[in-house]
């Protein structure tokens, strides 16, 4: 397949310019954070070039004083940027003058179509650097692995049914390998994937993705690849194939074949029938021909890839390249092909940002932070891949951008996790329009209080009238996002209560709003604080004249009446704005008698004093950590357990932070004698989640975390919380024994669940022995 002529390369610098002006292109928009752009690589396809690059952006820092400051940190992202040839020197030229850090370096360069020296030149001269060639396949196995290994729900299959359903996975690098990658573009290669550095080429074909449109423009004049997607799907095939019907009709049956089988494709033709010849060919002839066309590579690429993963062993093959790009007609083909030939046991799986494959892999090769953990960054990508219609940019433009940033930490699957790939989410939104509706709505009525919050955060800074101006980019770029999730609601993959708050929270960071709470946090740790003696003190006094079991019980409660403090729940707001606020004393009394609403706290008794070690997940700060988890901790620290609490390394809502966490523990010396022996012996610890979210999604956790659990061996986990062990975890099981506390705080969910506002949930589940 040749390139599109590079006319755009030979105009004068003045014509770029005049293009340009004529415009408007906001380049910061598109190319965003160009002066810090570290590393850079570019994927020149056949009509677009992918441009790959890495960036330090600066982080702001909310203080108590409610102003903002710079951090003296940074973050890591990349961006991958998709232009069309005529747009890429217009691009090339902003590169070149407003990115002076990579100037004299070698940068990466992958052709992933005919070779065109032209293009390199250009590259070479504009930007003042050397190029270096990476392999192809290198770079298409490296960057879908890293996909993989990273993006949440990266992976999913696609109904062959009319129901067009999406079905997403999370993979880790212990489930993922071995696979197939079949790459569908001008040919078709198959590779076999082992790991990240071990893979190998089985075989190909030449019927493949130029195959198709060559063949379709020679037979329909058609020549646009969009074009001819639309005309397949109002294509009928029975105009050109031959069916098994048309073979053996009413005997179909007796050979225990389905008569609706493609028997020969255009087989019709030769049968002397009435068929038009290209040329003679009707809108509708044309549109049949299309798909019975596409129906015809694609069961051919189909059967290649059964045969080739059965001789290999492999239950699971990617099929990806510019023929596949999330087109419904394709991958319902490839879908029902596989499932075919296989029998039902090889089921065909596809990737979010498959376009991006190639050139991610060839960025990555000398990269020095490739083996970090890099989460999808929402907030800043410009387009949802082909999930949403992309509709040219304000700029002009007509691109796709994809954004991560990094964590600055490894990641893997909390260890102690059963089904290290399974989901999390207990309602997942992608098959509940109730579920999704609900907490779009809730979303939707939040926004003006979140606004209202960020403002007030940064009350203090000089300029009010540039944090009226973020806040009111937040607010306009979240009701944009939640109303592409209303009519797109698989845009970002898996929809659920945990990605809804944590693109809340991106879009907040990006605005420069990194911690909303932060002086609420403040104030009411403070006064859990000066209340906490107050607390240990009735729980020392119940010691002397009860028995065990009553002050368990006592200390479960509080650690229920804790959570009841949360400021992402709307009753409980309503609650702690009144005129009489919310005391802890009042909390206690909203947590219901037992029996409760799931109340496994007679086996948590039971088995409480075995526990040798107990790692907590903590939810909210103030009341909810210092007098709920703190004093249920003491107690088990009492009883001879090492207790580690495990909190988010990032801001969320108003969650405890790891770095605020460990800063409390000194008020804790000052104020009990046995909080102050624990964490001097080192009897208690803390550790962060590697989360920003206030959901846990278990799954990509902080590599400290999994270290310090193995180390002690771990034999219950405490989830506590009702995003943490309702919302998320509720179901997943683990292979110790786990405590998932929270109080519902939400009417829809415990309706759901089969209770009332502030019933309590206490799950105390037996490990899964394996």
């Amino acid at each position: 397949m040749n390139r599109p002529s590079l006319i755009p390369f030979h105009s004068s610098a003045l014509h770029s310019a005049m293009e340009a002006a004529q415009r408007k292109i906001d380049f910061r928009r598109l190319v965003r954070d160009a002066p810090n752009i570290n590393h850079l690589c570019f994927d020149a396809c056949s009509k677009t070039v992918k441009i790959v690059y890495s960036s330090k952006v600066p982080l702001s820092h909310t203080t108590l004083k409610c102003k903002r400051l710079n951090s003296g940190k940074s973050e890591e992202r990349i961006y991958c940027i998709q232009v069309q040839y005529p747009d890429f020197p217009l691009i090339l030229k902003y590169l070149g003058e407003h990115c002076p850090k990579i100037k004299g370096t070698t940068i990466d360069f992958v052709v992933t179509a005919s070779q065109n020296a032209e293009i390199e030149g250009e590259i070479s001269k504009a930007l003042d650097v050397t190029l270096r060639h990476v392999d192809a396949f290198s770079g298409l196995v490296k960057g879908t692995c890293f996909l993989l290994r990273n993006i949440e729900a990266e992976s999913f299959t696609y109904s062959f049914d009319e129901s067009q359903k999406y079905e997403f996975q999370t993979l880790n690098t212990e489930s993922m390998y071995p696979y197939l990658l079949i790459n569908i573009r001008t040919g078709v290669s198959v590779v076999l994937v082992e790991g990240e550095n071990n893979f190998k080429r089985l075989g190909g074909s030449s019927i493949g993705g130029g195959c198709f449109l060559g063949l379709t423009e020679i037979i329909t004049g058609v020549t646009d690849i969009e074009e001819m997607m639309e005309r397949a799907l109002q294509g009928n095939p029975d105009e050109f194939d031959i069916f098994i019907r048309d073979i053996y009709g009413d005997r179909a049956a007796n050979f225990n074949m389905d008569p609706h089988l493609l028997a020969s494709s255009f087989g019709r033709v030769t049968r002397g029938e009435n068929i038009p010849r290209a040329g003679e060919l009707d809108e509708q002839s044309k549109n049949n021909a299309i798909l019975s066309l596409l129906r015809m590579i694609l069961y051919n690429v189909s059967q290649l890839a059964f045969l080739l993963s059965d001789i290999s062993n492999v239950k699971r093959v990617f099929f990806n390249g510019f023929l596949v790009r999330n087109r419904p007609i394709v991958m319902k083909t490839l879908s029902f092909a596989c499932n075919y030939w296989s029998g039902g046991k090889l089921r065909a799986y596809f990737l979010r940002h498959e376009n991006y494959t190639t050139g991610l892999g060839a960025f990555l090769e000398n990269f020095p932070n490739a083996d970090m953990y890099w989460k999808e960054y929402c907030s800043g990508s410009t387009a949802l891949g082909r999930f949403v219609p992309v509709e040219p940019l304000e700029t002009g433009f007509k691109t796709q951008t994809f954004a991560l940033k990094c964590a600055r930490f490894k990641a893997a699957p909390f260890c102690l996790l059963v089904d290290k790939d399974g989901k999390p989410d207990t309602i997942d939104f992608n098959n509940d329009d109730e579920a999704r509706n609900f907490w779009i709505e809730i979303l939707d009525k939040t926004i003006n209080d979140m606004t209202k919050f960020a403002i007030a955060s940064q009350k203090n800074c000089e300029d009010q009238d540039d944090v009226a101006n973020r806040a009111k980019d937040f607010e306009n770029d979240f009701v944009k996002t939640m109303d592409t999730i209303k009519e797109h609601h698989v845009a970002y993959g898996n929809s659920n209560a945990r990605n809804l708050l944590e693109v809340r929270e991106q879009i907040l960071q990006e605005k420069g709003f990194d911690d909303i709470y932060v002086q609420k946090k403040h104030e009411e740790n403070c006064t859990a604080i000066a209340e906490l003696p107050h607390v240990l003190a009735t729980i020392d006094k119940l010691k002397e004249t009860s028995d065990d079991k009553t002050v368990l019980e006592y200390v479960s409660r509080g650690l229920l009446a804790g959570n009841v403090f949360d400021w992402g729940a709307k009753e409980v707001v309503k609650m702690m704005n009144s005129e009489s606020g919310l005391s802890f004393q009042t909390a206690i009394d909203h947590v219901e008698n037992r029996p409760w609403l799931f109340d496994g706290f007679d086996s948590f008794y039971e088995k409480h004093k075995d526990y040798k070690s107990v790692l907590i997940f903590v939810d909210n700060s103030g009341f909810d950590y210092i007098l709920g988890i703190i004093p249920f901790a003491r107690e088990l620290l009492r009883n001879g357990s090492k207790v580690v609490i495990c909190a988010n390394s990032s801001p969320a809502l108003n969650d405890l932070t790891y770095r605020e966490m460990v800063a409390l523990a000194n008020e804790f010396r000052e104020i009990d004698g046995d909080l102050t022996k624990f964490l001097e012996n080192g009897q208690m610890m803390f550790v962060q989640s590697g989360q920003e979210s206030p959901c846990l999604d278990a799954r990509r956790v902080h590599e400290d975390l999994n270290e310090i659990v193995q180390k002690y061996k771990t034999d219950l986990v405490v989830i506590e919380g009702m995003g943490r062990a309702l919302h998320t975890n509720f179901n997943v099981q683990f292979k110790c024994d786990s405590l998932k506390a929270a109080v519902i705080k939400t009417q829809w969910l415990a309706d759901r669940l089969g209770g009332k506002m502030f019933s309590v949930v206490f799950k105390h589940e037996l490990g899964v022995q394996q």
